[in-house]
């Protein structure tokens, strides 16, 4: 979490599950103050993807930004097919 992507990053999510249009997983480092440490969150809608140095960082609608740590098994894949608009 002190790694500098060079963008501001809004949380981290671990067992990431990748379910379109959102990701869901356990969330830390929260900036907005929304979720404890450790809760199960869902995401708002995903609008884009970009990768940094082997992590996938996703994008909102509502302008967050996610850092995926970990994958659940079988969760999801960073060079999954989307489609965004």
């Amino acid at each position: 979490m002190e790694k500098d992507f060079g963008v501001s990053i809004t949380a981290f999510l671990f067992a990431a599950v990748d379910s379109p249009p959102v990701i869901m997983g356990t969330i830390y480092g929260d900036t907005t103050g929304r979720f404890r440490e450790g809760a199960s969150m869902r995401t708002s809608r995903i609008t884009g993807v970009t990768f940094i140095d082997g992590y996938a960082l996703f994008q909102t609608v509502a302008g967050s930004r996610y850092v995926i740590v970990s994958w659940a098994f079988g969760g999801g894949n960073p060079y999954m097919n989307r489609i965004y608009h």
